[in-house]
């Protein structure tokens, strides 16, 4: 879903006074096939340091299948999996890499128990696309894979996004099935993850 939207983005042309130029899909066609999405979630388990008694993929895996999928590397850098101390710092960076690199940003939600995408944001005060920090975060737009939460680019005020129901809050990771150490980043998951807001954005 992440590289679909990231081809269809229409405008990767910097906005005026920005620095980064945002880099697109090289190597991905859109592609909604359920056997895709299975070689994907192969390859995040395979590429991953999550245990596989474990379903699904960590955010190891994750990074590592944007990457390769869309720009031909698993050491492409495009997308890296990033974790902040406070929700605040976690939505603040979430604006500031969509609107700097015009591509979506993975969420692990319900205490890293699953997988949510921001598509879009609401601010006030200075305009993000030009690198400034001096804007206030309002709400973002999110996207959630599983059709029975309701989420499709679905407007989510700040404090809902907080604080609101379990399918909607952002809330910091819980999970321990991710013991060992990533070949990309050198990190563990579980020591690198525990109690922080984790995301997976782009940083080209």
């Amino acid at each position: 879903m992440m590289l679909n939207m990231a081809t269809y983005w229409q405008n990767y042309a910097p906005a005026s006074g920005a620095v980064p130029v945002a880099s697109q899909p090289t190597g991905w066609k859109p592609d909604v096939t359920y056997a895709r999405q299975e070689s994907i979630l192969a390859y995040q388990r395979k590429t991953g340091t999550m245990l596989l008694s474990w379903p699904g993929a960590d955010a190891h895996g994750w990074r590592d299948s944007l990457n390769y999928y869309g720009w031909g590397s698993i050491k492409a850098g495009v997308y890296t999996d990033q974790s902040f101390t406070s929700f605040d710092a976690a939505a603040k960076a979430t604006v500031m890499a969509i609107a700097l690199y015009r591509k979506p940003v993975g969420i692990l939600s319900m205490a890293g128990n699953h997988a949510q995408i921001v598509t879009g944001y609401r601010v006030t005060g200075g305009d993000p696309r030009t690198g400034t920090t001096s804007f206030t975060v309002v709400g973002v737009y999110l996207t959630d894979p599983l059709r029975s939460h309701g989420f499709r680019d679905h407007y989510v005020p700040l404090a809902t996004w907080k604080s609101g129901g379990k399918t909607i809050r952002f809330t910091p990771y819980e999970m321990t099935n991710s013991p060992y150490v990533d070949p990309i980043d050198g990190h563990q998951g579980n020591a690198e993850w525990d109690g922080k807001w984790v995301t997976i954005a782009p940083v080209e």
